[in-house]
């Protein structure tokens, strides 16, 4: 099945909603919100560029979070939020996944958390009820991805 999720910077603009929305209106099943994040190691230079954009405006994740608040009933698409593992993990990763569900995001992709570690993550997620989303690189072996996730993994997640 084929879907069409585009990629959203918070806060590039101040009416990013309004992009976010268009988004809506032209089909998009769901939208990816970028939380901007000082070091992007492993994004490309648009989304360098977007998130340094966002930052300069002085974009803070709960500024995000409460703009996606204010819009919660216009917005009928799935909120998935990406961002990097500093942002989740510098207070609390339970506390963090529900503030992200108190601005209506259903998705959350944090390329950076090791496989291997993502156990208190998952477990944060599946408490929240937030569908946490793995990435794996085009290089990684078939063994690799076979391999069992950390032994903190949430016990019962679906998540592969």
């Amino acid at each position: 099945m084929k879907r069409l999720n585009p990629y959203l910077t918070g806060g590039i603009t101040p009416d990013w909603i309004d992009y976010l929305l268009a988004y809506q209106e032209a089909g998009a099943d769901a939208v990816e919100i970028g939380l901007p994040f000082s070091d992007p190691m492993m994004d490309g230079a648009t989304i360098q560029q977007a998130s340094d954009q966002a930052l300069r405006r002085g974009v803070t994740v709960a500024s995000i979070l409460a703009d996606l608040t204010a819009a919660r009933d216009r917005i009928r698409v799935p909120l998935i939020a990406m961002t990097y593992a500093n942002l989740v993990f510098r207070d609390d990763p339970e506390a963090f996944c529900r503030r992200l569900t108190g601005a209506g995001i259903t998705g959350l992709i944090v390329p950076d958390v090791p496989i291997d570690e993502v156990g208190r993550l998952e477990a944060a997620t599946a408490a929240t009820g937030i569908d946490l989303v793995l990435l794996a690189a085009p290089v990684t072996t078939p063994d690799r991805l076979a391999q069992p996730r950390s032994a903190g993994a949430a016990a019962g997640s679906s998540m592969r």
